[in-house]
């Protein structure tokens, strides 16, 4: 298959599309991962650009310390981690080091060479991720409105509560989307998502936190037992294994009624009013600086 890239993306998509969503086989998800995201033509075309990448030494704390690959603070998956972040903040020094990038760059390297983990990771922050990474996490604030958005037309009673308590999408959603869930799922769910995450992009994300948020919220029996912003919140940050096996949350995740023309709608309409808030601040504070 991966002899036939091009063709298998042109002429079989709906069918790699379904493997992705059932789950890629352990044998070959990292070259699956490798091929999906384009990083085999990256490399192709730029095939020196890992070594002239090494440029910086990022302050990264340790990701994954029980994994035998980075138990040691020297040794060989620590030292990997350091130069893929390294290299990454050498090739885009207008973005630099955030540190929601050691976890990916962690998962990345728990599953394939380390040449082969910087070509996937630049393609994934480069593709979906770069703007996540800019300072005031703009980005991140549009697609938590987005977020909430769907969910009040999906889920009003779900968005409601959310309302009520006062808990607003970067009170939980900033690990969930700048992380990929690798700090909130179980390790065979994570998986799972970026299979499908790496076939079809940024909105199985989406439609992973909706249907997260409708596990835990969905009813008003469990809405009962969440009475405060902080018994909410607690319960978004640690997430109960009810709402987080992969043979449950991925199909109510994919089921979801959301088309790729309500994705650009809500889009449109929330990058608009962050736009309009910005805006608004910005005269403020040149009419506070007048006075």
């Amino acid at each position: 298959m991966f002899n036939n890239w091009d063709r298998v993306v042109a002429k079989e998509f709906p069918r790699l599309r379904e493997r992705c969503r059932k789950g890629i086989p352990d044998s070959v998800r990292a070259r699956a991962w490798y091929y999906l995201c384009g990083a085999c033509f990256m490399q192709r075309d730029q095939p020196d650009l890992y070594q002239r990448c090494l440029a910086k030494q990022p302050n990264e704390s340790r990701q994954f310390p029980h994994h035998e690959l980075f138990v040691q603070d020297q040794g060989h998956g620590q030292q990997a981690l350091r130069r893929l972040l390294q290299a990454y903040s050498g090739c885009h020094p207008e973005v630099g080091y955030c540190q929601a990038m050691a976890p990916l760059a962690g998962a990345l390297l728990l599953h394939m060479p380390e040449l082969d983990a910087f070509y996937t990771m630049v393609s994934l922050f480069d593709t979906y991720m770069r703007d996540y990474f800019r300072p005031g996490l703009e980005a991140v604030q549009v697609d938590g409105q987005i977020l909430y958005g769907l969910l009040k037309r999906m889920y009003p009673d779900v968005y409601r509560h959310l309302v009520k308590y006062k808990v607003e999408p970067l009170h939980f959603m900033v690990d969930w989307f700048m992380c990929l869930y690798v700090r909130n799922l179980p390790w065979p769910t994570l998986l799972r998502v970026w299979d499908v995450y790496f076939c079809e992009g940024v909105k199985i994300i989406f439609r992973v936190a909706i249907a997260l948020l409708n596990g835990i919220l969905g009813s008003s029996q469990q809405r009962r037992h969440l009475k405060s912003f902080e018994d909410t919140l607690d319960c978004l940050r640690n997430l109960p294994a009810s709402v987080t096996e992969a043979s449950s949350l991925l199909p109510a995740a994919l089921l979801l009624e959301l088309s790729a023309k309500d994705f650009e709608q809500e889009h449109t309409k929330q990058l608009k009013k962050f736009n309009q808030r910005k805006q608004g601040r910005h005269q403020m504070q040149e009419a506070a600086a007048a006075v």
